[in-house]
This record gives C-alpha cells, sequence and structure tokens, in this order.
C-alpha cells in the first residue's frame, strides 16, 4: 500500500513539473513575441520617422523650376547681400524689418551701360531709390541673372546656380519670408522715373504707358514699334492718333482721338477712340501690364480680347514672339 502511494506522489510530481516547464516556455515565447512586436513597431516608426524628416528637408528647399516673380526678386536679393555685401546687405537687412520693394526701370535712367536687354530692377528695403540692381535674360532656372552696384557689373549667375547656393546655406526661409510681402513694379521715393512723370504735367497719356515698345506677334515674325508719348500714339501696325483731354470735336478726325478708362478681364485698360465717335467704335485699348516678369503693354479690342503684348526691346519681343499668356484673352 505505501508503495502505490509512494508511487503516485511520484507521478503527480513529475506532472507537476512538467506543467511548469511548459508553462515558463510558454510565458518566455509569449515574451519574446511580445518583444519582437515592440521592437519591429520600434523600426517602423524610425524608418517613418525618417522618411518623414527627409520629406521635411526636400520642402524647405528652393526649386529654379518655374520659381514665381516674388520669389525670384527675393533669392536674387538674398544672394547678392551674402556675396556682394554693400547696398545690397543694407536693401535685405531693411526688408526684413519692413518689405522688398523692386522698381522697373530703364538703362537710360540708372546709367546702366550694358548689353542686357529689358528693364533694370532696383530693389529697395526702405521704400527709398537705392544701387542695387538687376538684369535678367533667358528663361526658366537657366535665366542668366546680372547683378550691379550702382553702375558697376559685380557678377553673373543662373537661377539655378542661385537656388544651390541658397539651399546649401539654408536660407529657404529668408527668401519665401521676403516674397510673402515683395513688391513688384514699386514707386521708389527718389526715382528717376516719377520725377519725370510729375513734371510732365501736359501729358494727357499716362506715363505707364509711353515709351517704345516692340512686339513680334504679327504672325509672320517681323516687329512692330508702338511709340507713346504724352499726348501721341504710334503704332507701325497702323495705328496713329493724337490724343486729347476731352472728346470736344464732333465730327469724326483720323488724325484726333480721346482717352477713357476701363476695367477688362480684370486689367486696367485705357482706351483711345476717334473724335466724335463712342469707345468701343474703333478703339484701341491699351494696358501696362507684367508677363514673365517683364513690363509689357497689352493691346486689345472692345471685348477684352488680345491683339498683341509689346515688350520694351526687339530681344524681348522675339523671345516670345506669339505666345498666349494664361492671364490673359485670346
Amino acid at each position: 500500500m505505501r508503495r502505490k502511494l509512494t508511487v503516485l506522489v511520484a507521478i503527480s510530481a513529475a506532472l507537476t513539473l512538467a506543467g511548469c516547464s511548459q508553462s515558463t516556455q510558454g510565458n518566455t515565447q509569449s515574451e519574446q513575441s511580445k518583444s519582437s512586436q515592440v521592437s519591429k513597431k520600434s523600426s517602423n516608426n524610425n524608418n517613418t520617422s525618417s522618411d518623414s524628416s527627409s520629406k521635411s528637408s526636400d520642402s524647405d528647399k528652393l526649386s529654379a523650376e518655374n520659381m514665381d516673380y516674388k520669389t525670384t526678386a527675393s533669392a536674387i536679393a538674398v544672394y547678392a547681400s551674402q556675396k556682394y555685401g554693400d547696398t545690397w546687405e543694407i536693401a535685405v537687412n531693411a526688408a526684413k524689418q519692413n518689405h522688398l520693394s523692386v522698381a522697373f526701370r530703364s538703362k537710360a535712367e540708372t546709367g546702366i551701360t550694358s548689353d542686357n536687354s529689358g528693364y533694370v530692377y532696383e530693389v529697395s528695403g526702405t521704400g527709398k531709390s537705392s544701387n542695387a540692381r538687376y538684369m535678367l535674360s533667358g528663361d526658366g532656372a537657366n535665366k542668366q541673372i546680372t547683378i550691379f552696384v550702382k553702375q558697376r557689373n559685380v557678377g553673373t549667375a543662373s537661377l539655378s546656380d542661385i537656388v544651390n547656393y541658397l539651399n546649401d546655406k539654408n536660407d529657404a526661409d529668408l527668401v519665401n519670408q521676403l516674397a510673402k510681402n515683395a513688391e513688384l513694379n514699386a514707386k521708389l521715393e527718389g526715382n528717376g522715373a516719377t520725377t519725370k512723370d510729375t513734371a510732365n504735367v501736359n501729358s494727357v497719356i499716362p506715363a505707364a504707358l509711353q515709351g517704345t515698345w516692340y512686339t513680334a506677334d504679327t504672325g509672320n515674325g517681323n516687329i512692330d514699334t508702338l511709340t507713346i508719348t504724352g499726348n501721341k500714339i504710334n503704332d507701325e501696325a497702323g495705328f496713329s492718333m493724337n490724343v486729347k483731354k476731352d472728346n470736344t470735336n464732333s465730327s469724326s478726325d483720323s488724325l484726333s482721338g480721346y482717352m477713357k478708362q476701363t476695367t477688362m478681364n480684370g486689367i486696367n485698360f485705357y482706351s483711345f477712340t476717334n473724335m466724335g465717335q463712342e469707345p468701343g467704335q474703333g478703339s484701341t485699348y491699351l494696358a501696362r501690364h507684367t508677363e514673365n516678369g517683364q513690363d509689357v503693354i497689352v493691346s486689345a479690342n472692345s471685348k477684352g480680347t488680345t491683339n498683341a503684348v509689346y515688350w520694351k526691346s526687339k530681344d524681348l519681343a522675339k523671345q516670345n514672339s506669339n505666345k498666349q499668356f494664361s492671364d490673359l484673352k485670346y
């Protein structure tokens, strides 16, 4: 009897030990599984964080492709302030406290002698005329920027090179900050063009339209010239008019006309109409506008349909021959 009890006790103890062993192994496997899952989650989170950091880093970079005009002006200003200092550094430091202003001026007004065609862009952070200037040639990321201090050419770089330089310096935030409140085609205090405009008190036609303009929107590649003074318009395409202040002549006069203002497609146009006629009856409509960062004159009919876009140089006219712009009606 005692022997049977002893055997039963031994068997019971063996079973108990086996159960404990299985339980311990099960717990160990469970802990290992949990540990493995935590490790995988941690790894995934790290990967996600790394991807996010990479994406964030990419999004903070400037791109020279399809850069808008305000960002382009801001990028040039920041680049020039770091590379050349002088008046450029003064302009950018002031712009941080106020805003960046860019005036469009002619080479004659600034005294710049350069092979570049088109406008001189004058940059200021105070709203006053400055010696920080640049000129543009070409398009897109390969656009060439010639930088001046007063009339002195201090260097030329492509937009792509400027963007790469600024990205290496981590200056994208500063460029975007200045671009946000930048003003293009600003009227700077002390600007020679402003003084000239106010001095010409006998002008009927706004100073913004005056000058010699060129277009290659002729269908045959030829260049047409539009010349506008304070009182006269002459277009090689066949339109010529002496502009008076009022429509005082009741009869039709092919040599004289009057001017009115109207807004079409969100653009402020001036209509030039022969004496004795109403606007729309054979009128020519002209508006100062901006395309591709350049000042232009848009010529349209009474329905706002674009006839031609006139540029400040023949080279610009050729470069933009027969182009259609998304903000104009055709």
